[in-house]
């Protein structure tokens, strides 16, 4: 169902009801108000009615024109073709203004609407003498065991994120990552739920699991949702953190979030509570972060699986990706999907497994069979991943949902971290959804950046191009590149190697396949003196600085060659090493 979808409900009834029995004719002394204009909240803004009761209200203020202080306004947000009511009977000032100041943001959430203030009881068939702010209103909950040994421990979330376009909500890794994903046409009607299980790792396949869908060195691996869902009171469940941020301005929304991955001490599946009285940790640590823009089109998950034992584990993972693309009737078995590779779109059943080309990054794109380009009852998507994936298999399709499983591999080096990445694109339109899918695989790169330490100076050049430190010291490549960095010591300097991901003073070879960090090390030149004796002063001077010493004292001394003004000794001797600028002492000879 859709966000909202039983206030909407109830606000068309209430509507059509008002219709059968005429506009509501406003009572004499209201109908001096002849236009509004709602100047707070700012337009547009974006707000959570959060759990936490102090941050489920807001304040709305503004003014009317030809009001008088025994008038009084409703303050309603129009949506979809309805409105909801937000305050009523609101008194004016003898000015003609109005303040709220902690209106009840429950009253609209999950939805996008704009407010405006009509008069009270009044259904104004021209709204444009009352303007107002568009609001977008999403939602937080939480999730925390209740009772037991682990009381209150938090296991799972819910955040809803609506923008002027379209929206998505979340839940955590262990449940449904990307849990919907929303369009609203132009009158803020969620028309169709596009995405509607992403990105998850769940404790099974459906409907017959074998394994987790999360797999570490070999062993099935839970989240704190999936770990609570086996045994809420066992000892070792884990605790999930999380956190978010919304740009009031824009919408645009981020979540931080953390599961420590466990295992049951029993190798049985599916596990029981039984087998799970104790869960043990698996040395592995996800954090996600989840980040929403483009006014809700397009939405981008990295999961950053980090050692957090100091070993090297493995990991298997059968990302759960279930499709919906219909608002108030459809099917989803009508749900056909063009893969990496392919050319056209096909619908899948049950049992169907479709192999994947060993490149990245790879887009699948979504849309419903026989519905037309900018259909607002479906809607079309793209899934964008950064790294190779073995292949998509569907345990499951249905009239709710098309569910595909995407199986990727992956090693955590030690005391290190593996990267993911996803981007979920959404639009009625088949180029509008290209465009945001060609914008997530341009971010999908890893990044190799190059430092400089040492005294000396030098430059690091990259091939393919992109790295020319001096001025460009970082590029992202697509994963899977293979890259090679060669230092080049400025005059009077040497590389003196490399450190982090390469080692050594040879060229440095990298394969992309995750963000690296290079540092080159350029020292001055060491001083070798060089042999000067039978040379003029001047050639002694350029041999000098060639060699990184420099002049030292000079003096003179009778000399059997007939020219004079030559060395005739020299102090230290060639062929010493001294430090970078280290002095020479010559003796010029002054002839017979």
């Amino acid at each position: 169902m859709l966000p909202g979808g039983a206030r909407s409900g109830a606000a068309a009834i209430i509507a059509a009801a008002l219709f059968v029995g005429g506009l509501v004719v406003t009572p004499a002394a209201q109908a001096a108000i002849t236009g509004s204009q709602i100047t707070t909240p700012t337009d547009p803004s974006f707000l959570i009615a959060d759990e936490t009761g102090s941050a489920a209200t807001f304040a709305i203020s503004g003014t009317t024109s030809g009001g008088t202080t025994t008038s009084k306004i409703d303050i309603r947000c129009y949506h979809g073709g309805t409105s909801t009511a937000v305050a009523t009977n609101v008194a004016l000032g003898s000015n003609g203004s109005f303040s709220i100041p902690s209106a009840n943001l429950n009253k609209i959430v999950d939805l996008t609407c704009r407010l405006r203030a009509v008069p009270a009881g009044a259904t104004p068939s021209n709204l444009t003498p009352y303007s107002g702010p568009l609001v977008g209103v999403g939602e937080r909950d939480s999730s925390t065991v209740g009772g037991g040994p682990n009381n209150g421990k938090l296991y799972d979330y819910y955040l809803y994120a609506p923008q002027q376009t379209a929206a998505f909500d979340y839940e955590s890794l262990g449940t449904c990552g990307v849990n919907d994903g929303y369009l609203l046409d132009a009158t803020y009607a969620l028309t169709t739920t596009t995405f509607y299980c992403n990105a998850g790792l769940l404790g099974g396949e459906s409907p017959k699991p074998t394994r987790s869908e999360l797999q570490i060195d070999g062993a099935n691996a839970y989240a704190p949702s999936q770990a609570q869902s086996i045994n809420p009171n066992a000892a070792g469940l884990p605790a999930l953190t999380y956190s978010y941020s919304v740009d009031v301005h824009t919408g645009d929304f981020v979540v931080h979030e953390s599961d420590p991955i466990v295992k049951c001490p029993s190798a049985t599946y599916p596990p029981t509570p039984t087998g799970c009285n104790t869960f043990v940790t698996a040395g592995v640590t996800d954090n996600r972060t989840i980040t929403q823009d483009h006014d809700g089109h397009l939405s981008t998950i990295t999961d950053l699986f980090t050692s957090t034992d100091s070993h090297r584990h493995s990991l298997d993972l059968l990302w759960d990706n279930s499709q919906h693309f219909w608002g108030g009737f459809g099917s989803s078995t009508q749900v056909e999907f063009e893969f990496p590779g392919q050319s056209s779109f096909a619908a899948h059943v049950a049992g169907d497994a479709v192999s994947l080309p060993a490149t990245s990054p790879g887009t699948i794109l979504v849309r419903m069979h026989d519905a037309a380009d900018g259909d607002p009852a479906t809607g079309q998507a793209a899934i964008v991943y950064d790294r190779p994936a073995a292949g998509a298999a569907f345990p499951a399709v249905n009239n709710f949902t098309s569910e595909f499983t995407l199986h990727q591999t992956g090693t955590v080096p030690a005391g290190r971290s593996i990267r993911f990445r996803f981007a979920y694109a959404q639009d009625y339109q088949a180029a509008g959804v290209a465009s945001l899918a060609q914008a997530a695989s341009a971010t999908f790169v890893d990044t190799i950046a190059v430092s400089r330490s040492g005294k000396g100076a030098g430059k690091v050049t990259s091939s393919p191009a992109g790295i020319s430190c001096g001025r460009t010291c970082s590029h992202g490549y697509a994963f899977g590149t293979a890259v090679i960095l060669e230092a080049k010591p400025a005059k009077g300097s040497v590389f003196a190697g490399w450190s982090g991901s390469c080692k050594g003073k040879r060229r440095c070879r990298l394969t992309t396949t995750d963000d690296l960090s290079v540092r080159a090390r350029f020292v001055p030149q060491p001083c070798v003196v060089p042999r000067l004796t039978g040379k003029s002063l001047s050639t002694a001077r350029r041999a000098l600085v060639t060699h990184g010493c420099r002049l030292g004292k000079i003096s003179r001394a009778p000399s059997a060659a007939p020219e004079t003004g030559d060395v005739i000794s020299q102090k230290p001797r060639s062929g010493r090493h001294r430090k970078h600028g280290a002095k020479v002492s010559l003796v010029l000879g002054e002839g017979p």
